[in-house]
């Protein structure tokens, strides 16, 4: 039976609760239900991603976007961030994971101002790739990408990078927090 539990904390969260979202957007009781008034009215056909049970609604994980701050909060948590670009990278061969992170370290320091959240992943080949989100601008993100991995790959026949803006980013949060080789906070 533990080792059931221990495998069910890995999976994602479907659905939560307003008061599950105090933590995760920074906002309190009160503002969450004034934002629960609009976002009702935006979702009220759509039950599987917003509904009423008993006396607390089921928000699915991929519209807590929608409960963001839509100002700077005061309480600042790390969903809250104001991330607003993502990269990946695979390279066509294999690389250490401590490889991976000497890149991610040297990406940030182009970035210094910036903060940067990153998760090293194995691929169904066995090759190790990096996923990353930033509150960096998604060029400016994309310059620094290319220019680190240029100077130590062939950026376009050994590797795959993809730099974009982020739209969901409690969803991609939460996907670089579950991935398996770890990561950090930069």
């Amino acid at each position: 039976m533990n080792n059931i539990n221990e495998i069910n904390k890995t999976r994602i969260k479907l659905y939560y609760n307003l008061s599950e979202l105090i933590p995760i957007t920074g906002l309190k009781t009160r503002t969450l239900k004034y934002r629960m008034l609009e976002i009702k009215e935006k979702y009220i056909d759509v039950p599987n991603l917003l509904r009423r049970e008993g006396r607390s609604w089921k928000i699915h994980y991929t519209i807590i976007n929608e409960f963001m701050p839509k100002y700077s909060p005061t309480t600042k948590t790390i969903y809250n961030e104001n991330w607003t670009s993502t990269s990946t990278w695979n390279p066509k061969h294999n690389y250490t994971g401590d490889y991976h992170s000497h890149l991610v370290n040297e990406i940030k320091s182009l970035l210094p101002e910036d903060k940067l959240v990153y998760t090293i992943e194995t691929d169904k080949r066995g090759v190790h790739h990096v996923h990353l989100m930033c509150t960096a601008k998604t060029l400016d993100l994309a310059n620094a990408v290319e220019t680190v991995l240029g100077r130590y790959l062939d950026l376009k026949r050994e590797c795959m990078i993809q730099t974009t803006k982020i739209h969901n980013k409690y969803s991609l949060f939460e996907y670089l927090r579950k991935a398996s080789l770890g990561g950090a906070i930069l």
